[in-house]
């Protein structure tokens, strides 16, 4: 694991100092508890990330953070993986995948469904869903394709590993640059626009939010709660080594339908993992 571990100078910055061995116990904290990789070009984002608790505690090291995380155990390391795993995202990222779910995916999966004589209904897996950018736009998405489709019922389940994004999600509150890629039709119908501050938020209306429901999970457990149509899981595996990337995969793998689509980030591949997953395009894989 610390292959990556190279610079072995201290880091100071703020007057929050992070030697080489604290980085390593954090780095092997992380990897144990969430999978993620932190390599030794993550030390400034760790200290970024962390500087502010560490003020908070009037503590200036991080050998004096690592004692007190250590006294303090799970309370404190829910605020470590809060800190460390925050990404930012916005609504339809790589538009290019939602459009080919609503063109292609979607109406496939709907012939299959009804000419088998099956339960016409949908779940959808938002993995690593962050702030709940992603999962929001898998709602809308479906609310528009199923519209003509009545008789469907579908659901989105969005899951973190990050207790404080999924509060932001839950709340469903966002800025303009969340919502740069939404057009104007869809915002008037699926947002509110509001000032606070001076500044335009952007709230996501109770018929979207109640197709979606969040909860923490690690994507090294397995997925406990049926069986899913598509999994998204993007821009999460970069922060995986092979051997947790593996184990992601198979949990996502596991937990799709027979003929249901896991998309994944356009810049990733599952090249260097086993799977049962099959190539689609760029991005895209269907469980056979």
């Amino acid at each position: 694991m610390h292959d990556d571990i190279n610079d072995n100078r201290d880091l100071q910055a703020g007057g929050v100092s992070l030697r080489d061995a604290d980085f390593r116990h954090i780095q092997e904290l992380m990897y144990q508890r969430t999978g993620v990789l932190l390599k030794s070009s993550k030390k400034p984002l760790v200290v970024a990330r962390l500087r502010k608790r560490l003020l908070q505690l009037g503590m200036n090291t991080f050998s004096q953070y690592i004692d007190h995380l250590t006294r303090q155990g799970e309370a404190e390391m829910e605020i470590l993986v809060n800190a460390i795993t925050t990404n930012e995202t916005f609504f339809f990222r790589h538009s290019e995948q939602f459009n080919m779910l609503y063109e292609t995916i979607l109406p496939e999966i709907c012939a299959a469904r009804e000419a088998a004589g099956g339960e016409l209904k949908l779940q959808v897996w938002s993995a690593a869903c962050s702030s709940g950018e992603e999962p929001y736009s898998l709602a809308i998405t479906l609310i528009e394709f199923f519209h003509s489709r009545p008789k469907w019922r579908f659901k989105v389940l969005a899951s973190d590993i990050n207790t404080e994004v999924l509060r932001e999600a839950a709340a469903g509150e966002y800025g303009e640059r969340s919502v740069k890629y939404v057009n104007d039709s869809l915002k008037d119908r699926y947002f509110k626009k509001m000032d606070r501050g001076g500044h335009p938020i952007f709230v996501i209306k109770p018929q979207v939010k109640q197709c979606v429901e969040f909860r923490k999970h690690n994507l090294l457990a397995q997925w406990g709660l049926g069986l899913n149509d598509l999994v998204f899981l993007r821009n999460a595996m970069i922060y995986f080594d092979r051997d947790s990337k593996g184990r992601v995969v198979a949990n996502a793998e596991k937990s799709l339908r027979e003929g249901g689509y896991f998309f994944i980030s356009l810049s990733e591949t599952l090249n260097d993992v086993p799977t049962v997953l099959k190539f689609v395009k760029s991005g895209v894989y269907k469980r056979p």
